[in-house]
């Protein structure tokens, strides 16, 4: 394993670095004590190096800013709160517009997240390439219908092909989501009317699912349309309220979402007998300490489909280790067979702490990959590309730092979504908390 060295020789940094961690946790007195010790072991000797893996993580003041990003504040409200655009979805349409979704909450500071219920499920669109931004609250859409609403039929078939196609998929256990089986809901104006809530047909009671335990559907939106009646869409299952037993599979419709089929597992659970089943996670750098690739949380895909019909997703993973050695990164997957068997293509970038970030995925106008994320150690939203599908990445690049809020709890950002301009120019957009904007949602133009 590559590793590097940072070299710490002032105290003015390593004070800023322990107040940060400090205020991290909660203002105990065992903390307290830690900071003290810590700081009084850094007096006596003014050079301390930390050791990290130059393969997936680096600390920001080492990476290099996007050059001529460009930023806009999609939303921003005095006492609101906005977030999770991963857990909503973000579409761009032939005609240039750019919509995404978001959570519109009350501000308040807990423990966790600094946001209040109830969560609403509001939209913003863009009809400038993302410089720009409209924000409403749709009508009815996602949560108008309660946590568990009454699911319609489809009247007919659904094209996946019409132009002004969006879907957003509805689960559980996130906020502004209630919904154990699942749901979804569908528009045919970019955006402007939807149609719903429908559902999955009689998902739980799959085999797939029933006989490995999984009784409960988490899935954000991600889906690969085929034709105008086939769509390939990515869903995980959990055991119900088991926080991380997340695991990730793909479903496909035939018929415009009248019946659905189980295609394959990306991620099984543990004893599943699939591609990903003996695949070792490389966390540790003691070999016997690294667990198989089911053992982890495996949830909030983003796919594309490649020129030649090569799937690839990026998926959000997580570790629960012992004693809270959690670890967080992204991994990407490969399939060959139309998301029937998939192996590991490369571990992507980590996350950080606070239960890590899901990924944004898009394709640039040249064919490359590039990922966006958050990473919750340093405040940062960076982007990293692939050239040869998905094996290697480069280094991380940093597309916004300066993080604050008001408890500097660096969970609150990310959440990323990812699009492509017809002009190559790429359009992110996350939720982020500066001084003079917190808790709101931003957009970052740049050409890749």
């Amino acid at each position: 394993m590559e590793h590097g060295s940072y070299a710490l020789s002032n105290l003015k940094d390593l004070f800023l670095i322990c107040t940060r961690f400090f205020l991290r946790f909660e203002r105990s007195l065992t903390h307290l004590i830690f900071f003290m010790r810590l700081f009084l072991l850094a007096s006596v000797s003014t050079l301390i190096t930390f050791h990290f893996n130059t393969s997936y993580a680096q600390p920001s003041n080492q990476l290099k800013h996007v050059k001529g990003a460009e930023h806009s504040i999609i939303y921003y409200q005095e006492g609101r709160f906005a977030g999770w655009p991963a857990n909503c979805g973000a579409f761009i349409f032939d005609n240039g517009e750019i919509v995404t979704g978001f959570i519109n909450a009350s501000f308040k500071i807990t423990n966790s997240h600094n946001a209040e219920g109830p969560f609403l499920n509001w939209l913003a669109r863009s009809s400038d390439g993302g410089k720009n931004w409209n924000a409403w609250d749709p009508e009815h859409y996602a949560g108008d219908f309660g946590g568990r609403p009454t699911l319609k039929t489809l009247p007919s078939p659904i094209n996946y092909k019409t132009p002004g196609f969006a879907m957003r998929v509805v689960g559980t256990s996130y906020h502004g989501a209630e919904d154990g089986r699942a749901h979804f809901f569908f528009s045919d104006d970019a955006g402007k009317s939807w149609n719903g809530p429908f559902g999955f047909g009689d998902l739980l009671s799959w085999p797939e699912l029933t006989e490995t335990g999984l009784n409960e559907l988490t899935p954000r939106t991600d889906y690969i349309v085929y034709d105008s009646n086939h769509c390939l869409l990515f869903f995980s299952a959990r055991k119900k309220g088991v926080f991380g037993s997340d695991r990730l599979f793909c479903i496909e419709t035939k018929d415009g979402g009248r019946t659905y089929q189980f295609r394959g597992w990306v991620i099984g659970p543990s004893g599943v007998v699939n591609s990903t089943h003996h695949t070792k996670v490389e966390l540790y750098e003691e070999p016997g300490k690294n667990p198989n690739a089911d053992e982890c949380r495996a949830v909030m895909s983003q796919s594309q489909r490649l020129s030649d019909g090569t799937l690839v997703t990026l998926i959000r993973r997580k570790y629960i280790g012992k004693g809270g050695t959690d670890k967080h990164w992204i991994d990407a997957y490969v399939s060959t067979d139309g998301g029937s068997s998939w192996s590991l293509l490369s571990r992507v970038a980590d996350t950080g702490d606070s239960n890590g970030n899901p990924p944004a995925f898009t394709l640039t106008k040249d064919g490359r990959l590039c990922v966006v994320y958050g990473e919750r150690n340093e405040g940062t939203i960076g982007v990293v590309y692939s050239k040869d599908r998905g094996k290697t990445w480069t280094v991380p690049q940093i597309l916004m730092d300066g993080f604050w809020s008001e408890d500097m709890e660096l969970n609150d950002l990310g959440y990323p979504r990812v699009v492509c301009r017809s002009d190559g120019k790429l359009v992110a957009m996350y939720y982020y908390s500066t001084r003079e904007y917190p808790h709101h949602l931003r957009a970052t133009i740049w050409t890749p």
